[in-house]
C-alpha cells in the first residue's frame, strides 16, 4: 500500500522531495569552479594530487613568486583550497600551500609605495610583508596556518610557516604571537627554526614586555650550543627592533669558556642598545680584555677591533673588523 502512495505521489504531480533532493545533491557534489585564477591554480594542484602526482620543486619553487599577487578576494576564496592542501598527508603538498601563502608578501617598497627609496635602512632592504588588504584577509587564518609551526616534521615547512608570521609586520594581529612564543618553550626549539622564530619576534614589531621576556629566557637555556649563541648575538644586534632587556642577556655570553663565542658576541657589542651603566661597565671590560696578554688572541684580535669605535651604542653599522 506504501508503495502504492508513494508511485501515485510521484505519477499524479505531487510535489517530488526525491527530486529537489536529487538536485541537492548534485549541486553539492559539483561545486562551482574557482572564479579567481589563484583559487583555481590551488583547486587544480588538489586535483592533481589526489589523481597521484605531488607538486614537483619547480612546481613549489614557482608559487614563490606568483604575479601579480592575487588580491584580497582571489586570497580569501583560495583559503579554504589551501588549508585543504595543508590537512593532506602528502608532504610536498603541505610545502606547495605554505610557499604560496608566503609568497603573498611583498617588498617594503612596494607596501611602501610613497616612500622614496633611500629611506630604507640596509637592515631593511629585501625583508618582506603582506600588504594590508592581504593580512586582513589572512588573518581570520592564522591560527590554522601557525599549527604547521609545531605539526610539520620537515624543518623547511616550520621556517615557512615562520615566514608566514612574520609577514604581518608592522602590525601583528594579536594572535600572531601565541604560537611563536609557545615555540620557544619546546624541547628542540634550539636549532634554526627557533633562530627563525626569534627572528620573526624582533622583527615583527617593536619589542614587548612579554616577548622580552620570553627571548630572555630562550637565550639562557641550558641546551644552547655555543653555535646557537652565536648565531643569536649576530641576529639579535643586527635587527633595527632593539630591547635592552634581551640584550643584557646576550651580556651574560662573555663569560663562556668557548672563545669564538666570546669574539663574536664582542664584535656583536657596537650594534646592541644597552642601557647606561651595562654600557659603561662593558666598555671597561672591554678595554680591560684588549690589554691583557694572558687572554686568548681571538678575544683580543675582537675587543681591539671594537675598542676604538665603540663610544656609543646601537652604532648604525658596528665596527669595521680586521
Amino acid at each position: 500500500m506504501i508503495r502504492l502512495l508513494v508511485f501515485a505521489a510521484l505519477t499524479l504531480g505531487a510535489p517530488c522531495l526525491a527530486s529537489e533532493t536529487w538536485v541537492s545533491l548534485s549541486q553539492q557534489t559539483e561545486a562551482p569552479p574557482p572564479k579567481s585564477p589563484f583559487a583555481g591554480l590551488i583547486a587544480e594542484y588538489l586535483r592533481r594530487d589526489a589523481n597521484g602526482h605531488s607538486p614537483s620543486p619547480d612546481e613549489i619553487t614557482a608559487m614563490a613568486s606568483l604575479q601579480p599577487l592575487p588580491d584580497a578576494a582571489s586570497i580569501t576564496e583560495a583559503m579554504p583550497y589551501l588549508l585543504k592542501a595543508l590537512a593532506n598527508p602528502d608532504i610536498p603538498l603541505h610545502t606547495f600551500a605554505l610557499t604560496a601563502i608566503a609568497g603573498l608578501q611583498s617588498s617594503a617598497s612596494e607596501n611602501q609605495p610613497g616612500a622614496p627609496s633611500q629611506t630604507a635602512s640596509s637592515s631593511e632592504v629585501g625583508s618582506a610583508a603582506f600588504k594590508p588588504e592581504t593580512a586582513k584577509a589572512l588573518t581570520p587564518y592564522i591560527a590554522q596556518i601557525a599549527a604547521h609551526l609545531t605539526s610539520e616534521e620537515q624543518p623547511a615547512n616550520r621556517l615557512l610557516t615562520a615566514t608566514i608570521l612574520g609577514g604581518f609586520t608592522p602590525n601583528p594581529p594579536a594572535s600572531v604571537y601565541p604560537p611563536l612564543l609557545a615555540y620557544l618553550t619546546r624541547d628542540d626549539a634550539i636549532g634554526e627554526v627557533g633562530l627563525a622564530v626569534v627572528s620573526t619576534l624582533i622583527q615583527i614589531a617593536p619589542i614587548n614586555d612579554t616577548t622580552a621576556a620570553a627571548i630572555t629566557r630562550y637565550l639562557r637555556r641550558s641546551d644552547q650550543t655555543s653555535d646557537s649563541r652565536a648565531n643569536l648575538a649576530d641576529l639579535i644586534a643586527t635587527k633595527p627592533n632593539q630591547s635592552q632587556a634581551i640584550n643584557k642577556s646576550l651580556l651574560v655570553y662573555l663569560n663562556s669558556d668557548n672563545n669564538s663565542l666570546r669574539a663574536r658576541v664582542i664584535l656583536s657589542l657596537p650594534q646592541m642598545d644597552l642601557a647606561s651603566n651595562d654600557f659603561a661597565e662593558t666598555k671597561s671590560r672591554i678595554d680591560r680584555i684588549a690589554g691583557d696578554p694572558n687572554e686568548n688572541l681571538q678575544v683580543i684580535t675582537a675587543a681591539k677591533s671594537i675598542a676604538i669605535c665603540w663610544t656609543a651604542t646601537k652604532l648604525a653599522t658596528g665596527c669595521p673588523t680586521y
